[in-house]
């Protein structure tokens, strides 16, 4: 009876793969595989399905032909923009995670597995979110039905498939909530996993800012774009609800999963503090007895000694405590102050227009 042998590059990938990849995470790293870079192609799909929507939308005589209608590239956006920027963020935990490396007492094969789970959703988990969004979806469809569907004259087929396409479009697209919540999770987690952090030795710690302000920079890019499409008077309420949402996620994106980061460089910090004010009460001890005892070259010694710690007091108050460095937290609030203002330009216009 012949054995039969595993093949050892799949064992290794077994190995390092905690699970297996989810059917989203598929498609995506196919995307990745082609020969064109990965946001041309999410680019292309966009301007297909867009193109699609059109020309059904004329067909069916919503639209009087080669006109255009933002709303209609709303679930294109939602479907691939979303896809891009998860590949994206998986890209940038990547280089955040190789950055921070110095700082974990790890091997590489733990390291390995660390970097599958930044970029692998579960399966079972993008099926219970693609679910819940379905509920969200049919939700705000019973709601809006009037104002859209209605209101806006759509026959019969094409209510069929723009609700169809919507269906799609949140059970797929709504994996970035999923995907950013789950990557932040592991910031969280993966940060903790460093048992001292140097202040002297910053850079390794500003990695994972750029993996948080870069989420809560996508969702908002996402939200301006939303808003720029999406008619202000089919659902007010529920954009207002929506940019407060994605505010309030993105800050907490940003800040959330690095508390640890900052409570450890703040007690590093306390610390050194406390060492260097050890070494100036014994340095002031040493310099009474001194000009107590008339030893003059000990005393001009020791009145260098404090000037250099008088300067290393300086140096240690200097060092910011922050995880982040300061255009990355700059960055991140334009992101945010630009889908607000925009809101407040759309609400402005409205009343202007109905007043």
């Amino acid at each position: 009876m012949q054995t039969k042998t595993s093949d050892p590059i799949q064992q290794k990938t077994r190995e390092t793969q905690p699970y297996p990849p989810s059917f989203l995470d598929r498609f995506m790293r196919f995307i990745q595989r082609l020969p064109i870079p990965y946001w041309l192609t999410y680019f292309l799909l966009f301007t297909l399905e867009s193109a699609i929507n059109h020309v059904l939308a004329w067909m069916d005589g919503w639209l009087p032909a080669f006109t255009f209608n933002a709303i209609m590239f709303i679930f294109p956006l939602w479907q691939w923009g979303t896809l891009a920027i998860i590949t994206y963020l998986n890209m940038t935990s990547e280089a955040a995670l190789s950055s921070f490396r110095p700082l974990l007492d790890v091997n590489d094969e733990t390291l390995k597995k660390l970097k599958c789970e930044f970029t692998t959703m579960p399966t079972r988990g993008v099926i219970f979110n693609g679910m819940i969004w379905i509920v969200v979806y049919v939700l705000l469809t019973y709601l809006t039905y009037d104002a859209f569907y209605i209101q806006y004259g759509l026959g019969n087929f094409f209510q069929v498939f723009v609700f169809l396409e919507g269906l799609i479009s949140y059970s797929t697209g709504s994996a970035i909530y999923y995907h950013s919540l789950r990557q932040l999770r592991l910031v969280n987690r993966t940060v903790k996993m460093v048992k001292r952090f140097n202040l002297f030795h910053l850079d390794p710690v500003y990695a994972f800012s750029r993996l948080t302000s870069r989420t809560g920079i996508s969702w908002m890019i996402m939200l301006g774009l939303t808003l720029l499409m999406f008619p202000l008077e089919l659902a007010k309420g529920l954009t207002l609800a929506v940019l407060s949402f994605q505010v309030v996620l993105a800050v907490a994106a940003f800040v959330l999963p690095l508390r640890f980061v900052n409570y450890h460089l703040v007690s590093e910090k306390r610390r050194l503090l406390a060492e260097h004010h050890q070494r100036i009460e014994s340095t002031l001890e040493h310099l009474h007895r001194s000009l107590d005892k008339n030893e003059t070259d000990a005393a001009e010694q020791l009145g260098n000694t404090l000037v250099g710690l008088h300067t290393e007091r300086e140096i240690l108050m200097g060092i910011s405590t922050w995880p982040w460095r300061t255009g990355t937290l700059t960055g991140l609030l334009t992101a945010i102050v630009l889908p607000i203002a925009l809101l407040l330009i759309q609400l402005a216009i409205e009343k202007w227009i109905g007043g």
